[in-house]
């Protein structure tokens, strides 16, 4: 194993911690290093493009971390680069390696909820500010991939958002977003550095149940039996708009927080990375799913920069 890093001082640090692992100041070193076969970019995101495109080129197997581009054109660069070169390309989505949003799916996917009403994400924290992208493009990106998952892998219809920058000019450290599938299904997304509590919190709501996911508690999902339930017309009543009298029950139920086998979703990535490698599978977050969360964060983004107008996400060609 090799580890590039330009800081003298951190390069000493990983050698006292990790003996025999071979250190590097430059990319260019590693890139023709034949005994590393993949590497895993963990850089600011204005240089995932660069460093990404320059391993693939040396025939490297590449995991880079969110988001895997800053703009849907240098996505599908990559993407037909790593094709054409047959290496493995895959993004750190790494909360689709977690138990807890499988489970969510799984819920789902067994209408264990009923009809899918909406989603409501929450990432909030105080810091930590960054100067290279703003909130949405630093903390959004495990959202929508978790949001996308969710709905069946498919991409919403349009994505409004609107987002303030109170610290730094022209970097929003607040925005909020919502998606739009075609079938009407709606998810609502609030990321901020400015919150004075840290939340990684997502909401399903369902016809039958709803289901709480909290990252940041011991019991990662909550399942809450409540609602409104639907009572039959009531004789030839009609109400004041000379329509016919709907009446709703609200329904309180049992809260069940189930038990889940939990393991380490970085390790769960990194597992399905060298298993990718070894069998030439697609990645979960290969290229395809990092490229439409790329095209969201940059409708996002345009939509932020128009107002809040709902933005179309580029489709991949």
């Amino acid at each position: 194993m090799a580890l590039v890093e330009k800081r003298e001082a951190r390069r000493a640090y990983v050698a006292a911690q990790y003996p025999g692992l071979r250190l590097y100041d430059d990319v260019a070193s590693v890139l023709t290093d034949p005994e590393v076969s993949a590497l895993v970019v963990a850089t600011p995101a204005a240089t995932h493009f660069q460093l990404t495109e320059a391993a693939i080129k040396a025939g490297k197997h590449v995991l880079v971390e969110k988001p895997l581009a800053t703009c849907v054109a240098d996505a599908d660069q990559l993407i037909e680069l790593a094709n054409r070169q047959g290496t493995v390309l895959m993004a750190g989505h790494t909360f689709l390696y977690h138990d807890a949003v499988h489970e969510l799916r799984r819920m789902l996917l067994d209408d264990f909820l009923g009809q899918n009403f909406y989603m409501h994400s929450q990432r909030l924290n105080l810091g930590q500010l960054r100067s290279d992208v703003n909130v949405w493009w630093n903390l959004a990106p495990h959202d929508l991939s978790i949001l996308c998952f969710l709905a069946g892998d498919r991409m919403p219809r349009t994505i409004s958002a609107s987002g303030t920058a109170f610290l730094q000019p022209g970097i929003e450290d607040v925005v909020t977003a919502t998606l739009v599938w075609d079938d009407g299904l709606t998810a609502f997304v609030h990321v901020s550095w400015l919150d004075p509590n840290k939340v990684r919190r997502l909401t399903l709501v369902g016809s039958r149940r709803m289901v709480v996911y909290d990252d940041m508690s011991d019991y990662k999902i909550t399942v809450l039996d409540k609602g409104f339930d639907h009572l039959p017309h009531i004789g030839d009543n009609m109400d004041f708009d000379d329509g016919p009298m709907v009446r709703f029950e609200q329904r309180e139920g049992e809260i069940h927080k189930p038990y889940l086998r939990m393991r380490e979703p970085l390790r769960n990535e990194i597992d399905h990375f060298r298993e990718c490698i070894a069998t030439g599978q697609e990645p979960r977050t290969g290229g395809r799913h990092a490229r439409g969360i790329v095209a969201l964060l940059e409708a996002g983004q345009q939509s932020i920069k128009a107002g809040g107008s709902p933005i179309a996400p580029s489709l991949s060609v």
